[in-house]
């Protein structure tokens, strides 16, 4: 009887215990990334998925730890601006998630989309709950019982804002942020992007002139038969050949033009998806120093690059952003004219002219700050110019500094993070949203640090998650 109770009582005296002894200041508590970010109305607030893990045993033992976790999933939100806690929701007990993982989802139409045990959307400023997998499937009776429990069937698509729906039966849906309406989507139908589709036409254009011409050529051919027959007056030839160079060289020079803009096409193209390649990188899994940044840029006409003396012995020819991957390059600021000499073919890429030094400071692996949301360097409009991010010290623990300067090269503010990698980090205009971790207690890939940077003033306020309290260091 003893031994049918014996491990509940054991956890109930080690939960006892924790609470007459001050388990609590063990306690784990971090954000999962990337978090979302809203405006409305002059608010502004960050969106998070928070991980609670209370303490329920713990032990010391030759200078080790050792702790048992009770966790929740909650939701929360930060004032953007002051970093403070605004208000958190508690959702489940990690016992209660059948599938993982537990992540958000999106920011469309000003909710907050999350996927936890099921598609839920919330306002981000009251954490009301908008929509879940009762409420979309109340809306749309053809999803009733068929909405799965696993995320890989729900995709979020950024574009248009909506979420695509793999039912349970195979059948696809588009479901609206808005009125949370279904669209079955038909699966007959192969979708193709505008430049697929543009593509395609150029092709049949391209393929229709070439009939032409192999018609003319069947045509002149026939004519210099009657010519050698002498069945055709040498007048009625020559008209003939006039007509015939006349319109080769309208179709020769139509399908000339034709393969140009396929050419120009196929650049658009494959362009386009290096960029979209380059977004999904950015938003996807855990991020180095050298996925922060870039080595070059464009801004206003103009070539930028953050370059080393090495660097200079062989430059760049053409704008392509790449990452620094030297830790011990100490670069500096030049800019070049771009140089476009195809004026009437806009894609063909510019060429970068002789590049000139600006201004002498030094920025160890230095590179122009990139904005996730299009993976290019982060623009700042209110007195123009960039944010570099730099290393403190050579190698993987030298803390990143972030310093804004001007075109001209001028810091207007430096800022040592203390950091020496970033978890996620949200570009707003006004300001720059970092999440990061370090705690040694929190899991890699999760944050316990909320870090906003005023991008006018360089002046920043920091939220620990961990303690869920501002820092005042």
């Amino acid at each position: 009887m003893f031994t049918k109770y014996r491990l509940p009582v054991l956890l109930l005296a080690a939960f006892l215990f924790c609470m007459l002894t001050g388990c609590s200041k063990y306690d784990e508590r971090s954000a999962l990334v990337p978090a979302l970010y809203f405006e409305k109305d002059g608010r502004s607030v960050l969106f998070s998925i928070v991980k609670y893990g209370k303490t329920v045993s713990y032990r010391s033992d030759g200078g080790s730890t050792y702790k048992q976790l009770s966790t929740n999933y909650f939701i929360q939100a930060n004032d953007a601006e002051s970093g403070e806690l605004i208000a958190n929701k508690k959702m489940m007990h990690s016992s209660k998630v059948k599938f993982q993982p537990v992540a958000v989802m999106g920011t469309a139409n000003g909710k907050a989309w999350i996927f936890m045990n099921g598609l839920l959307a919330f306002d981000p400023f009251t954490l009301e709950l908008f929509a879940d997998k009762q409420i979309i499937a109340d809306k749309n009776p053809v999803l009733q019982g068929k909405m799965p429990d696993e995320k890989k069937y729900y995709e979020y698509n950024t574009a248009t804002g909506n979420i695509l729906i793999t039912a349970t039966d195979g059948l696809k849906y588009t479901v609206s942020t808005t009125s949370l309406l279904a669209t079955p989507i038909d699966e007959d139908v192969v979708v193709v992007s505008g430049i697929e589709s543009a593509r395609k036409a150029l092709q049949k254009k391209q393929d229709l002139l070439r009939a032409q011409y192999d018609d003319m050529q069947v045509w002149y051919r026939a004519f210099n038969k009657l010519r050698f027959e002498k069945n055709i007056s040498e007048s009625a030839f020559r008209d003939s050949n006039t007509k015939y160079y006349r319109l080769r060289d309208s179709i020769s020079n139509l399908i000339t033009q034709v393969r140009d803009d396929m050419s120009q096409v196929d650049v658009n193209y494959h362009a386009q998806r290096e960029h979209q390649r380059r977004i999904e990188n950015l938003n996807s899994g855990q991020k180095s120093y050298t996925d922060l940044c870039t080595a070059v840029d464009s801004f206003h006409g103009k070539w930028f690059g953050l370059l080393s003396a090495a660097d200079l012995e062989k430059p760049d020819t053409h704008l392509s952003y790449r990452s620094v991957n030297s830790e011990t390059a100490r670069n500096k600021l030049y800019q070049a004219p771009l140089i476009r000499n195809d004026l009437l073919k806009k894609t063909v890429e510019p060429e970068i002219g002789v590049p000139e030094k600006i201004h002498d400071a030094v920025y160890l692996q230095g590179g122009f700050l990139l904005n996730k949301t299009d993976a290019l360097p982060m623009h700042l409009e209110n007195e123009s110019g960039f944010i570099i991010c730099s290393r403190e010290k050579v190698g993987s623990k030298g803390n990143i500094i972030l310093t804004r300067i001007d075109l001209k090269g001028n810091a207007r503010w430096s800022v040592n993070t203390l950091l020496t990698e970033f978890n996620d980090w949200i570009f707003t205009g006004k300001k720059l949203i970092i999440l990061a971790n370090d705690n040694k207690e929190i899991s890699s890939g999760e944050a316990n640090l909320l870090f906003i940077i005023d991008l006018q003033t360089g002046k920043s306020v920091k939220h620990d998650y961990y303690t869920n309290g501002m820092r005042t260091e």
